[in-house]
């Protein structure tokens, strides 16, 4: 038995679940797959998979061994699309790491076109808040908002990110527009777990940078739940414009404190770089690019 096949047909159970499943997705008989995992769990000498009438699951040595073989697999991959790389269109899946909501409002929209041109692709896109280690789940890409920590990882710049503090015009209305950067102490800020920063807003003026610590009634690490709760008037929210472009334009949040900005922040595509760059890596990544713009198209009008 070729290694790659049994690797492969482990692989595709744990992924979707079934062996059912595993065999449509390779294009194979159920029992084909079943044979392959056997005959991988002999030769391994241990069980990669728990199996009953109803449903699979993964051992601990399964799940330990599933790394490495998503990893092999990636490989593989990468090394057959570099090796046809002027034959072939970018074909496979493509498994892409996004912040929740910049995920949902900026690379979703722009997944249609894409599989569109690229008929031979499919698209796994995993939407969290956390940095994922892209090596152990199995991923291509991932798209990062602000430092990076990991120096193994190539990056590409996609967009700054720029951020402004905006509330309701309901809530200006009652507590009064902010004239200077300690006047924030007597509002109610919008604190986001996303900043690196915490609670100690820093913006930058004519006469350098100042750090305010601020405090409020509202907390979270979502940039659409710190929007809508400044939508009701809550309170001052710092968010960056690719959340409030819109409301911004349309007045249904105001900027506050427009002299005076917060450092500007950048959005990565970043990849393992001990990993050839795979044709349908560096085909999102360009795509990404056009549809965001040289300017991003979301501070049209700001």
């Amino acid at each position: 038995m070729d290694p790659l096949d049994g690797i492969a047909a482990f692989a595709r159970v744990v992924d979707s679940g079934s062996f059912s499943a595993a065999a449509r997705r390779l294009n194979v008989s159920k029992s084909a797959i079943s044979a392959h995992v056997q005959r991988l769990e002999e030769r391994l000498g241990v069980r990669l998979l728990n199996r009953t009438t109803r449903r699979v699951s993964v051992t601990e040595a399964g799940a330990a061994y599933y790394r490495h073989c998503a990893r092999i697999l990636a490989e593989a991959e990468a090394a057959e699309q570099a090796a046809s790389a002027l034959q072939r269109e970018p074909r496979g899946t493509l498994r892409v790491s996004a912040p929740d909501s910049f995920g949902w409002m900026h690379v979703a929209p722009a997944v249609p076109a894409f599989l569109k041109r690229y008929p031979d692709l499919a698209i796994d896109i995993k939407l969290s808040a956390a940095y994922v280690n892209l090596v152990d789940e199995g991923l291509d890409l991932a798209i990062r908002i602000g430092v990076l920590e990991d120096s193994a990882l190539v990056a590409r710049k996609l967009a700054s990110s720029r951020l402004v503090l905006c509330a309701a015009p309901a809530y200006l209305e009652e507590r009064g527009m902010p004239r200077a950067p300690d006047d924030l102490a007597g509002h109610n800020c919008l604190c986001a777990d996303l900043l690196s920063w915490g609670d100690e807003w820093r913006l930058v003026g004519k006469r350098g940078e100042v750090r305010v610590p601020v405090n409020g009634s509202f907390r979270s690490n979502n940039a659409e739940m710190l929007r809508a709760a400044a939508l009701d008037g809550v309170g001052i929210a710092a968010l960056p414009t690719w959340a409030v472009a819109e409301q911004l334009r349309s007045g249904m949040l105001r900027r506050v404190l427009t002299a005076w900005e917060a450092p500007v922040s950048t959005i990565y595509a970043v990849y393992p770089g001990n990993r050839l760059m795979s044709m349908k890596v560096r085909a999102f990544v360009d795509h990404l690019a056009r549809c965001f713009g040289r300017t991003p198209y979301w501070e049209d009008g700001l």
